[in-house]
């Protein structure tokens, strides 16, 4: 379904407005990106763009730039070794509905990353962030990431949450991502495997990795002794990163955690 996703690049589909055709934003955060070796694709994933005090950055996973386990620094394909230099993201054009694709660099002339790569407790997370520089023609929808801090949501097992992301390359029209639900299988506030991951009891397939995940609960506004319910509210939970043997369940990298790395962004 991607293989001629290049092709397309400047078919315009009619979209009235945001407002009036766009129900939920979240919509609109989710990228596809697919790597390459020079011209050779190596694969696909999903990604989104957070806003720093002075640049925009793309946020995926470790294994997605590498190719590699973020905890072996292995490759994942024991057969083909190879790893990306560039990615390729499809981005929104100025009119809704029209996009384009950007190409950045993972690498600058001398071969040092471009990326910025986490540790906790000497282990590199399987999240990173690219900054953009190919951001002419286009329009950027940033992730809050900073919402969860905004709110008094306490996570709890069975919660639900919604992974958005292209599994399989997949997405709905006109190249938007794909709505996956699972739930949080693991006490959010108690790190798994000594990392700061929350399990997420999801069927998860390639190409998810690297999607915001969201909680999405209805606000509720006091009025004396009345209760009323406001908009859908949106929460950013983490990013998504890998699923199990067997795609038993899913890994959510703690938007807790993370906020702390993107506060730190130049």
């Amino acid at each position: 379904m991607c293989a001629y996703i290049f092709t397309f690049l400047f078919f315009y589909f009619p979209f009235k407005s945001i407002s009036q055709e766009i129900s939920r934003i979240e919509s609109l955060q989710s990228l596809y990106v697919e790597v390459y070796k020079d011209n050779q694709k190596l694969g696909s994933a999903t990604g989104f763009i957070i806003r720093s005090k002075t640049q925009n950055y793309l946020v995926t996973n470790y294994h997605v730039l590498t190719l590699k386990n973020p905890f072996t620094n292995q490759f994942i394909d024991t057969i083909r070794k190879i790893s990306p230099n560039k990615i390729k993201i499809m981005q929104h054009g100025k009119v809704l509905g029209k996009y384009q694709i950007t190409i950045e660099p993972l690498f600058d002339e001398k071969g040092n990353r471009l990326w910025h790569e986490n540790k906790f407790n000497n282990n590199t997370i399987d999240v990173v962030e690219l900054p953009l520089k190919d951001t002419n023609n286009i329009i950027i929808y940033p992730v809050s990431y900073k919402s969860i801090y905004d709110s008094d949501l306490i996570l709890r097992p069975t919660d639900r949450v919604f992974i958005l992301g292209f599994p399989l390359s997949l997405h709905s029209e006109p190249f938007l991502p794909i709505w996956k639900s699972g739930l949080l299988a693991s006490e959010p506030d108690i790190n798994q495997d000594g990392l700061p991951i929350t399990f997420v009891d999801e069927i998860t397939y390639d190409g998810m990795s690297g999607s915001p995940v969201y909680y999405i609960s209805d606000k509720i506004i006091s009025h004396g002794n009345l209760m009323e319910f406001s908009d859908l509210v949106s929460i950013f939970v983490g990013v998504f990163s890998a699923q199990q043997i067997d795609n038993v369940f899913g890994i959510l990298w703690k938007g807790k955690f993370l906020q702390a790395i993107f506060d730190k962004l130049p």
